[in-house]
């Protein structure tokens, strides 16, 4: 009887370790509450504009997609997008891309070339339709 006791309450132990981090911040998101549906192309819905960011800072990127074409790109543009920075060193293969699920990553504003802005936005786009882009709405980055 005391091991049945002592095998459940492992069990749930193990249960509890290995459940779902709600917190993880890498990765397709669900549990937004944005709207991320989008028809043929990239719907950025986080940053929204007016935020401030530093260089450096750590930042959320939330979008929507329902185009399959070999992964996404995801840059800083400034300057009215004359200006442009890499943000990934590799592309952003495992979103979920059903035209309504939101994606939601951390990345980090430390790429070179990243400097003080007022009118900056992010560009995600699918690799192989860049012109199916989306952006987020307009944020300042300080140094």
């Amino acid at each position: 009887m005391k091991f049945s006791h002592a095998l459940i309450l492992a069990s749930s132990l193990a249960f509890f370790a290995c459940g779902d981090d709600d917190e993880s911040s890498t990765g397709p998101s669900n549990s937004d509450t944005a709207d991320c549906s989008v028809t043929d192309g990239v719907k950025v819905v986080t940053p929204k504009g007016g935020e401030e960011f530093k260089v450096g800072e750590t930042i959320k990127v939330v979008f929507g997609s329902d185009m399959d074409f070999g992964g996404f790109g995801v840059e800083l543009r400034f300057d009215d997008g004359a200006q442009k920075v890499n943000l990934l060193e590799e592309s952003i293969d495992d979103a979920v891309i059903d035209g309504k699920t939101c994606n939601e990553y951390s990345i980090k504003l430390d790429a070179e070339g990243i400097v003080a802005a007022d009118d900056a936005y992010i560009y995600v786009y699918p690799y192989s339709k860049q012109s199916k882009a989306g952006k987020s709405g307009t944020f300042k980055v300080k140094e």
